[in-house]
């Protein structure tokens, strides 16, 4: 039977380490590491073992389930416990082709409720739906918690730099405390091999799939236990409009709760232009800039302003009546007729879950703008019918689809 063992978990100073032991064929999806670690930026040492070992915890709990695995621990703390089976049934219903097993042996079950919990925290990354989540919750002076590791590598040490220093910049502006954490959460995997497995079952990969969502949530709980967190926010990235699946979602972030502090999936309601919208006329309040970090693809932790994500929030900031210029995206005028050229290309390729965030930012311009108040090189996608634009994307896979099975047949006859 498939088997992890968790073994050792133990803080100095402020690195959290835990040890295991990987039993059985599912062991090739793991590296030979056994080690899954944590630095938080700030003093963990009041956390007992049983909720030191919850970020670890998150990060497998998928694979047991998927792998109908036994997870084997020493101690874990009684509300995390009882929560399990409440969370995993999120995933159950999202994916109801794939057969959820497993079971978590705790050998002590420690009950750490606490009622002095006074304090909120929310995940940060800088992007429009982090931002968005701030700003609503903006009273209660919420701890800003923010990953290295998630979508910046630790080779990435000047993408990291930029974050961390935009994110203190951010903390400074609010009057807010800042825990960085940089975390092995995403090292101590096979991921493209589990990705390979699960897109089998679901035709998603396992970050965005199964481990986004509880994988981060978790890091959160010895702070939590720590500085008497009572709520941790994290923020949509999706709505209940989109069509598309994601492990972070209301249905599973919503029932994870440890030790009386309870986890919250906020924003779900707005679309993305409605965040940003909402971001743009705090903003105008305020009088306080806010500079987004949005990018998947640049190194440097600056935004490219050439991919499918950044391309996105310079046309919702611009639907909203807002100058990208003025929000962390960097171009010259000249340069912009050719990004939304190329822009326009990418859309024809984009999967059709895209299409429902885009048919709303069209919505907006159609509302603030006539077509004669754009630039000209958006009016293009102001008189686009997005349904033609996923109908032609279909047949365009069609025709490759079909021209590559021709090409194998010719190859066969060949032989």
């Amino acid at each position: 039977m498939n088997r992890i063992v968790i073994e050792d978990v133990k803080v100095i100073d402020n690195h959290l380490e835990c040890n295991y032991t990987i039993y059985g064929e599912w062991k090739r999806y793991f590296k030979d590491t056994n080690t899954f670690f944590i630095d938080y930026g700030k003093k963990i040492d009041r956390a007992p073992e049983s909720v030191l070992v919850i970020p670890l915890l998150c990060n497998v709990l998928p694979l047991v389930w998927i792998f109908d695995a036994e997870l084997i621990v020493d101690d874990i703390d009684k509300d995390f416990f009882d929560s399990i089976e409440d969370f995993k049934q999120g995933y159950v219903n999202m994916y109801p082709q794939v057969s959820f097993k497993g079971r978590v042996s705790p050998m002590k079950i420690t009950d750490n409720r606490q009622d002095n919990l006074n304090r909120t925290a929310t995940f940060f990354s800088g992007g429009v739906d982090a931002y968005n989540t701030l700003f609503t919750h903006i009273d209660e002076n919420p701890i800003l918690v923010t990953l290295w590791g998630a979508d910046i590598t630790f080779e990435d040490q000047v993408g990291w730099k930029f974050v961390d220093s935009l994110i203190k910049r951010v903390a400074l502006q609010y009057k807010l405390d800042y825990i960085p954490i940089k975390t092995s959460f995403r090292r101590f995997l096979n991921e493209k091999t589990l990705s390979d497995y699960v897109f089998k079952l679901t035709g998603d990969n396992w970050w965005y799939g199964y481990q986004h969502g509880i994988g981060i949530i978790g890091h959160i709980a010895p702070l939590a236990y720590q500085y008497k967190i009572k709520t941790a926010y994290i923020a949509s990235s999706l709505t209940i409009d989109d069509n598309t699946t994601c492990a972070s979602d209301p249905t599973i972030d919503n029932f994870v709760r440890f030790f009386g502090c309870q986890v919250v999936h906020d924003g779900y309601e707005y679309s993305r232009p409605e965040k940003t919208l909402r971001i743009s006329k705090y903003v105008e309040k305020t009088k306080i800039p806010v500079q987004f970090k949005v990018c998947w693809e640049s190194e440097g932790g600056s935004n490219c302003c050439h991919c499918e994500k950044c391309y996105r929030t310079i046309l919702c900031l611009i639907a909203v009546k807002s100058n990208p210029l003025e929000y962390g995206f960097i171009y010259r005028e000249d340069e912009f007729a050719g990004m939304m050229n190329d822009f326009r290309v990418k859309l024809h390729f984009l999967d059709n879950s895209y299409f429902v965030v885009y048919k709303n930012i069209q919505d907006l311009m159609h509302k603030n703008y006539t077509i004669d108040d754009l630039h000209p090189s958006l009016r293009w996608f102001y008189k686009s019918n997005l349904d033609k634009n996923q109908f032609f994307k279909r047949r365009i896979i069609y025709r490759f689809i079909r021209k590559g099975k021709n090409i194998l047949r010719t190859f066969k006859k060949g032989k």
